[in-house]
């Protein structure tokens, strides 16, 4: 089944001519503004809890986030003893995951399909609100697989489910966000198939959230949500429908290079 575009409308060029990098955007305090107060907060420790119980177990600790200067993947990880290393686009666009994280952090400078880092050179590849809205989503996953030697974790909205309602629920989500980014959506079933060319193969998805992020925000009640979000998950709703998907692929051939 084809990529589809949500209906809000198309996803921002990544490397265009005139267009900015999605990882500038992600990585601005303008952004990061998005996930202050309660309902905020609540938003961000559904991601981050995913996050961890998939990179928890695996063998080895050595990162690679790729456009990852928001730091909400960095900074949990750094927590957890992992080695993390940033891949952003440009300067401005890992200013923001130096200033929190400080020495600790590594940081690459380069192209966010393509990373330039050595073959299989992490032991784990992230990247958080990037196949939304990069131009060629098919690219980053096969320069995500190539610097891989055991992981991939990515994250994507699919069509259906809490999307569908996107275009009704575009004046809300503007009003809270204030600058709302179009995004692309693909089917689970694309995800798994371009991770299977790439020697890698989907063993965990999880589905963030049943109801529209905007409803969340305007609650503000982040214990009213997680009850909401829990009864939902327990009805098997957040496996079919929840959105967006955090995935994680495993390299074919078993990985862990010596």
């Amino acid at each position: 089944m084809a990529t589809q575009t949500s209906q809000d409308a198309a996803p921002a060029q990544a490397g265009g001519a005139g267009q900015p990098q999605p990882d500038v955007d992600s990585s601005s305090d303008t952004y990061a503004k998005r996930f202050e107060g309660p309902a905020g907060r609540y938003l961000l420790s559904v991601q981050t809890k995913a996050i961890r119980r998939l990179v928890v177990g695996l063998p080895g600790k050595r990162v690679l986030d790729v456009g990852g200067g928001h730091a909400q993947v960095a900074v949990p990880l750094l927590e957890d003893g992992c080695d993390v290393t940033v891949l952003g686009s440009e300067e401005d666009a890992v200013a923001r995951a130096r200033r929190l994280c400080g020495d600790e952090l590594k940081v690459v400078l380069g192209d966010l399909c393509n990373p330039p880092v050595a073959e299989r050179g992490y032991d784990v590849v992230v990247a958080v609100r990037m196949i939304s809205h990069v131009d060629d989503w098919k690219a980053l996953i096969k320069g995500l697989c190539r610097a891989s030697d055991d992981a991939v974790i990515v994250d994507f909205a699919i069509p259906g489910g809490s999307n569908a309602l996107a275009p009704l629920l575009f004046g809300l989500k503007k009003g809270f966000e204030g600058d709302t980014r179009r995004f692309r959506v693909v089917n689970k079933r694309d995800i798994e198939q371009e991770f299977e060319a790439n020697g890698f193969r989907v063993d965990a998805n999880y589905g963030q959230f049943v109801l529209p992020m905007a409803v969340h925000r305007a609650l503000k009640l982040p214990g009213v949500s997680r009850f909401l979000e829990g009864g939902l998950r327990l009805l098997g709703l957040a496996s079919w429908i929840g959105t967006p998907v955090i995935a994680r692929a495993r390299r074919i051939d078993g990985g862990r290079e010596a």
